[in-house]
């Protein structure tokens, strides 16, 4: 198969910040009022767009309910942790970057926090000019589990989505990548693979330098 490119998730695959998104926002709905949300109810908030997010939570705290309140504070306390704690690349980016590059196979990155956040975190972990182009959620109409987002992160760079392999650790992020038609690759980070997100995947790797042998099997039979 001619592969077109490779699509990375930022939070959880690029870098190490997913643990502080499970953190944060536990403490920001507390604050908020709403004590009984626990990490795993933040689990289910990765990469998750802010109209589905007011839809499940509405659907528990009623409609008074105002998710752009608990979303300002969580960024609050989020940005304040890896300012605090510090923002690590995950091991094994580079290797896969150095990778793709002596392969000429493109890179980007396909994100859900906004870009004038992704790139300074991108850049803290030295991969400011690491990737061919970097795509926000808030480029496209509605953000992951859609996948407005990998559409679009493959119109731009002008590749079909069925030559195209999406590293993700989320199920949000997991659905929006296969169901755009990308081959769906599992880094898990706070969790693993489960029966019903195998069904989307084509594989999944304990981590990203795992990811070279799958490419390589790949471009050799599809």
């Amino acid at each position: 198969m001619n592969l077109e490119a490779v699509l990375f998730d930022m939070d959880g695959v690029i870098t190490d910040t997913e643990k502080y998104y499970n953190r944060s926002w536990p403490i920001a709905f507390h604050e908020c009022g709403y004590t009984d949300y626990t990490r795993e109810d933040a689990l289910l908030q990765r990469s998750l767009n802010h109209t589905d997010a007011q839809k499940l939570w509405e659907a528990r705290y009623g409609s008074a309910f105002c998710f752009e309140d608990v979303h300002k504070r969580n960024t609050q306390i989020v940005l304040e942790l890896m300012e605090r704690e510090g923002i690590e690349a995950k091991p094994g980016v580079a290797d896969l970057l150095a990778y793709l590059k002596s392969t000429g196979i493109p890179a980007a990155v396909v994100t859900a926090t906004t870009l004038e956040r992704a790139l300074p975190r991108l850049a803290s972990v030295g991969l400011s000019d690491a990737f061919d182009t970097v795509i926000s959620a808030s480029m496209v109409p509605i953000g992951k589990p859609h996948p407005d987002i990998y559409l679009y992160a493959c119109k731009t760079l002008g590749v079909m989505p069925q030559h195209c392999i999406a590293l993700e650790d989320s199920p949000n992020g997991i659905r929006s990548a296969h169901d755009a038609g990308c081959l769906t690759i599992m880094i898990p980070d706070l969790t693993g693979p489960t029966p019903e997100l195998e069904k989307m995947l084509y594989d999944w790797a304990p981590g990203l330098t795992d990811v070279i042998p799958i490419i390589e099997h790949i471009i050799q039979n599809h």
